[in-house]
């Protein structure tokens, strides 16, 4: 497996990657392919990129990929991955509303995280995440997460929480459910999103 994430040049998020995804990557000496692309002018047209990024990556490698966005850390060696079935096509979270925000019971699938077998199912439905990202306003996980709905033929494996932790709430308090991640996600981007030059 290959661990894999980008960054738009230029922008704040470059820096980012540099001071938390990448030296988690090596403190736990996992392989990685880390590549900037060029800024699309806004946070959503940039992270629309992620569907196009991925494909790319799993042409480029013969591997099986593992997204993260580029403002998480690896805190604990991340053992499941190699555990997973090769039945499951995809591996991702889905938040419950319910625990998370203490309101609305409803799941969210969150694609900070997620692994990809590298096949020509997973690039097919790569390839129909990314037509429906760039020709639609809605963020891109969203898209995904109706996609999966639809495609029976795609297997997902649910991620544990742990695996997709958020350090904050939107308000920025402490989430309210604790305990030790395994992959942090930092959540930079609801200080950036609104403007990626800073």
């Amino acid at each position: 497996m290959i661990y894999i994430s980008y960054f738009t040049q230029g922008t704040v998020y470059e820096e980012v990657m540099n001071e938390l995804l990448l030296p988690s990557l090596k403190k736990w000496k996992l392989k990685y392919d880390i590549q900037g692309i060029k800024n699309k002018g806004s946070w959503s047209l940039n992270t629309a990129m992620k569907s196009k990024f991925i494909i790319d990556m799993l042409n480029k490698h013969n591997d099986d990929v593992i997204f993260l966005d580029a403002d998480a850390t690896i805190e604990q060696k991340p053992i499941l991955f190699n555990n997973i079935s090769k039945k499951f096509d995809i591996a991702c979270h889905y938040l419950d509303w319910g625990t998370w925000y203490k309101k609305t019971n409803k799941k969210e699938l969150l694609s900070g995280t997620i692994l990809l077998r590298n096949n020509n199912k997973v690039k097919k439905l790569c390839k129909e995440w990314h037509e429906n990202a760039i020709n639609n306003s809605r963020w891109e996980q969203l898209i995904l997460a109706d996609i999966l709905k639809e495609r029976k033929d795609i297997k997902v494996y649910e991620l544990p929480l742990s695996y997709c932790y958020i350090k904050s709430l939107p308000n920025g308090k402490d989430p309210f459910v604790k305990l030790n991640p395994v992959i942090l996600h930092h959540q930079v981007g609801r200080k950036y999103k609104r403007n990626i030059q800073l």
